[in-house]
C-alpha cells in the first residue's frame, strides 16, 4: 500500500483530521531517545484532538518511574520526555494481535517492531518512527505538557500525516476507514487481555 502526505495546512483537512481521530479509538504511540538507540511503541486510548486550527493532539502517558511499584509506568515516557516528538499511528482491526501484544511489555526491555512483525517507517520531519501498517501516520511535535496526577498529558502539532492511498474518496475519509468495525477501541483491548 502507497502512501500520500496529507495537506494539514488546509483547515478543511484539518477539520476533517480532527473528526476522524476523535472518536475514541485506539491508537500506537511511537517515540525513541535521542540517540534512536531504543525505539518505543505504546497502546493508548487517551488520545483526542483538542484544537481544530492550529491542529492540537493530546495524548496521557503514565509517567511513573521505572522501578516503582506504580502501575502507570511507561518507558515511552521518559522517550518521548527525551525528545519531544512523537508518532500517532492508527490501526486497523487487522492489527489487534500487534496491538495487544505491545501494550504487555516495555519498549527498553523488548524491540516491539520485531516482536510483532510491524515494520518501522521512517519519518521526515522528526526522528521517531513510524508503523508501516497502519493507514494513518502521524508527525507530532511536542508544544506543551501537563502533569495530571499519574499521566502527563503532551499536547502536540502535527508535523506531516501520511495516509494510505485509498483513505480518501472524492475528498472525504472512506467508509472502511471511518467504520467504527474496522476500528480498534478500548473495548476490543479488554476483551484481548481479559481485563475485568
Amino acid at each position: 500500500m502507497g502512501k500520500l502526505e496529507f495537506d494539514i495546512q488546509n483547515p478543511e483537512n484539518a477539520i476533517k483530521l480532527s473528526f476522524l481521530l476523535g472518536n475514541g479509538q485506539v491508537v500506537l504511540i511511537t517515540s525513541c531517545d535521542a540517540q534512536k538507540k531504543v525505539h518505543g511503541i505504546l497502546t493508548a486510548s487517551w488520545m483526542t484532538p483538542t484544537s481544530h486550527i492550529p491542529l492540537l493532539l493530546t495524548i496521557s502517558v503514565g509517567n511513573g518511574k521505572e522501578g516503582s511499584e506504580s502501575e502507570n509506568y511507561r518507558a515511552s515516557y521518559k522517550l518521548i520526555e527525551d525528545t519531544a516528538e512523537f508518532g500517532l499511528n492508527i490501526p486497523t482491526k487487522e492489527l489487534i494481535e500487534a496491538v495487544g501484544k505491545i501494550g504487555t511489555v516495555h519498549s527498553n526491555q523488548v524491540d516491539k517492531y520485531a516482536e510483532t512483525g510491524l515494520t518501522a517507517m521512517e519519518s521526515k520531519m522528526i526522528k521517531v518512527n513510524l508503523i508501516k501498517e497502519c493507514y494513518l501516520n502521524i508527525e507530532c511535535k511536542v508544544t506543551d505538557e501537563y502533569i495530571t496526577g499519574d499521566h502527563t498529558v503532551f499536547v502536540a502539532e502535527p508535523a506531516l500525516v501520511h495516509i494510505n492511498d485509498d483513505v480518501l474518496e472524492n475528498g472525504i475519509f472512506s467508509e472502511k476507514y471511518r467504520s467504527k468495525n474496522n476500528q480498534i477501541h478500548f473495548g476490543d483491548i479488554i476483551d484481548l487481555w481479559n481485563m475485568w
